[in-house]
């Protein structure tokens, strides 16, 4: 913990931390700018997700699935770090996908709140202290993330085929969640890993635990126990 709080660096998601619970949750905005805003903002995060999942991929094919302690972010020629910071500052540009409820005159659910603070806060821990696990959750995560924002868009387009997706979404992120923690645990326990960066992929499987509990009371509220209409929809992340 000592060497956890010794890092000046984390003044970035404290801050982050902070700004996104003091949102004036009375602001609104005009629907005249409120679409246009959401459209782009979904069709960017849309553009970023694959072009996320595509990078990892194509470096997974080029140096290999290896399990080792600053494999990926010891390679330069990878492109990996710069990769993975980009990713990470992405987890506050989704801040925006609250925000927009609010300018709605919404009340953004728990699970959204709970999901955006922890993201940011993880994925900055994972950063900076290079943890190489990383590329397994960011590798589902982008994956997700292009499928679900384009449901998003389409909805705002009012392209109606892509509606059907929605349950196979939520059931994506309930797997993701699975099979990251899993593998994060077996494959880089130490000494695959330092202890420290151990106890971080411990922080980061909790946190995921407490989406799976949240995610999974969601799937069956929404899909199973009182199915919820398109109308009453609150975006998730």
């Amino acid at each position: 913990m000592n060497e956890l709080i010794q890092h000046s660096h984390l003044i970035y998601p404290t801050v982050g931390t902070i700004a996104y619970l003091s949102w004036p949750k009375t602001w609104r905005l005009s629907p005249t700018f409120l679409h246009p805003l959401s459209v782009i903002h979904n069709s960017a995060l849309i553009l970023f997700s694959a072009y996320t999942f595509y990078s990892i991929s194509s470096i997974l094919c080029t140096e290999g699935i290896v399990f080792q302690k600053n494999y990926y972010f010891g390679n330069p020629k990878t492109n990996f770090d710069r990769l993975m910071y980009l990713f990470y500052l992405s987890k506050y540009w989704e801040y925006l996908d609250t925000f927009l409820i609010y300018l709605k005159g919404k009340k953004p659910i728990f699970l959204q709140t709970y999901h955006h603070i922890g993201a940011a806060i993880f994925w900055h821990l994972c950063y900076y202290n290079k943890v190489d696990a990383v590329w397994i959750p960011s590798l589902f995560n982008s994956l997700v993330h292009t499928v679900m924002y384009s449901y998003y868009l389409s909805t705002l387009l009012q392209w109606n085929g892509f509606r059907k997706l929605k349950p196979y979404i939520t059931t994506m992120q309930l797997v993701q969640f699975f099979a990251c923690n899993f593998s994060c645990l077996y494959f880089y326990k130490p000494p695959v890993e330092t202890d420290f960066n151990y106890k971080i992929i411990c922080g980061f499987v909790a946190y995921t635990c407490g989406l799976i509990i949240l995610f999974g009371q969601f799937f069956w509220n929404s899909y199973c126990k009182n199915p919820i209409t398109n109308s009453a929809v609150n975006k998730l992340d």
